[in-house]
């Protein structure tokens, strides 16, 4: 098997380019790092998988985890500048990004992120939301495809149906009540569950929902805390999700 040595390698500098918004929406394509976050991202989307990258010590150490998938191998060096992480395993493994339509067929609920901007935020509430079964809009957030995202998201970028820049208006005509998290709104544990679809919006770490979006929602919630003015987004969005989904 041939061991890739250097940088000007196509694959290489195509990975390297996969760290900029730009080439991830000029590519459609996306990569995901360590051994546990690829393999349960292959198995999740097979169909999507471009190749795997493996360092000269990772393949020997897993590479027969990955035998039936297109199989890169490069040096230590080469591996230590296209990973962006700090103590990498020597996995990588890129995929084609995933064309979620929205449309009337969509059946589960979702939640709307507006102006998310954290990575870690958006990663741990698509965990979560993959966890209790939800679909992800993002409005005006950062992108889901990011490195920082999907490191934290783990597999969940493949398992969740993603939307982006997906309107309250179009979420409403397709029959979704929205229901915003606000430190205003109903008191959670009192809160009748809605009986048809419903939308769960959660706004920026530090504004909140916007007056536009509010406006549209038709009721809010807020969870019965003490001794602390609010929750950090991702914690917020997984309490309130979990609730309205028992």
């Amino acid at each position: 098997m041939e061991i890739i040595s250097s940088l000007n390698n196509a694959l290489v500098k195509r990975i390297n380019k996969l760290k900029i918004k730009k080439y991830r929406d000029e590519y459609g394509e996306f990569f995901a790092e360590g051994y546990k976050n690829v393999l349960d991202s292959v198995a999740a989307r097979r169909d999507l998988l471009k190749s795997v990258v493996l360092s000269e010590r990772a393949y020997g150490e897993f590479g027969q985890d990955f035998a039936d998938c297109p199989i890169t191998v490069v040096t230590e060096q080469v591996y230590g500048k296209i990973t962006d992480t700090e103590g990498a395993q020597g996995v990588l493994a890129v995929f084609s990004g995933p064309k979620n339509v929205f449309d009337g067929s969509n059946t589960q609920n979702l939640v709307l992120l507006d102006r998310i901007r954290d990575p870690g935020n958006v990663g741990t509430i698509l965990r979560t939301c993959c966890a209790f079964g939800y679909g992800v809009v993002l409005n005006n957030c950062c992108d889901p495809y990011s490195p920082k995202v999907v490191r934290s998201a783990m597999s969940a970028v493949l398992k969740c149906d993603i939307f982006v820049d997906i309107s309250a208006d179009n979420i409403i005509s397709n029959g979704y009540e929205l229901i915003a998290a606000d430190m205003n709104g109903e008191m959670l544990d009192t809160i009748v569950k809605p009986d048809g679809k419903f939308c769960i919006v959660v706004g920026n770490e530090a504004d909140g929902v916007s007056g536009e979006i509010m406006n549209k929602c038709s009721r809010t919630v807020r969870i019965p805390q003490k001794n602390i003015e609010s929750l950090n987004a991702a914690i917020a969005a997984a309490i309130v999700m979990y609730a309205l989904s028992k």
